[in-house]
C-alpha cells in the first residue's frame, strides 16, 4: 500500500470513527430529560348512587368527556358498599343512634347531597337487629353504591394533573346521581 493510500484509508476509518462518536454523543446530548410532572392523577373513582346503570353510568360520563378513556363499570374494590340516605331534619338523631350501636360512625364519612346525607354503612352492621329497628324508626332503607373506575393511563406521564383532576371532581359531583368522586394518585 502507497503512502497515499495509507493516507486515504486513515482518513475514511477516521471519519466513520468521528461520525458514530457524533451520533452517540447527539443521542445523549440532545435527549430531552422528561421528568415526570408533580401531581398526576392516575385516575377516579365516581361513586353512584343505588340503581344506575351501565349504561346511564356511561352516558353521565359521556357528558363530561371521560369515556375516551378506559372505564371499568363494575368496580368493587371500595370498601364502602351500602349506604342510608338520612333527611337534614334527621341526621343528629340518627347519627346519636348509630353512635350508640359502635364506634364504626366514627370513621365513616357522612356526604351532604342537597338537603340529604349519605352514610356509608359496613356490610357486617346492615343485618344486626338494633340497626334494623334504627332503620324502621326512620323509615330508611340500605342502598348498595355502585362504583366506576376511570383510568387515565398506566403510567405517571399518562395521567392528568391534579387541576384537571379536581375539575372533573367537582362537575362530576353536581350530578345529583354521582355522591362523591375519589381521586387516585400514581404511586410512586
Amino acid at each position: 500500500m502507497s503512502k497515499g493510500n495509507k493516507k486515504i484509508a486513515f482518513i475514511i476509518v477516521f471519519i466513520i470513527f468521528l461520525i458514530i462518536i457524533g451520533v452517540f454523543v447527539k443521542v445523549t446530548v440532545f435527549t430531552p430529560k422528561i421528568t415526570p410532572r408533580e401531581g398526576n392523577i392516575g385516575g377516579l373513582v365516581v361513586q353512584f348512587k343505588d340503581g344506575i346503570t351501565k349504561t346511564e353510568a356511561k352516558n353521565i360520563l359521556g357528558n363530561y368527556n371521560l369515556t375516551m378513556y378506559y372505564i371499568d363499570y363494575d368496580y368493587y374494590s371500595m370498601p364502602d358498599k351500602y349506604y342510608i340516605i338520612v333527611d337534614k331534619d334527621k341526621i343528629i338523631d340518627v347519627k346519636s343512634e348509630l353512635e350508640k350501636e359502635g364506634n364504626w360512625i366514627e370513621y365513616t364519612p357522612i356526604i351532604k347531597k342537597g338537603n340529604f346525607f349519605i352514610i356509608a354503612v359496613p356490610e357486617q352492621i346492615i343485618n344486626k337487629e338494633n340497626f334494623t329497628e334504627i332503620l324502621n324508626k326512620y323509615n330508611l332503607q340500605v342502598k348498595k353504591f355502585s362504583y366506576c373506575h376511570i383510568r387515565f393511563g398506566e403510567h405517571p406521564l399518562s395521567g392528568i394533573s391534579k387541576k384537571h383532576a379536581d375539575e372533573y371532581v367537582s362537575k362530576l359531583e353536581m350530578n345529583e346521581n354521582i355522591f362523591t368522586v375519589y381521586i387516585e394518585a400514581f404511586q410512586s
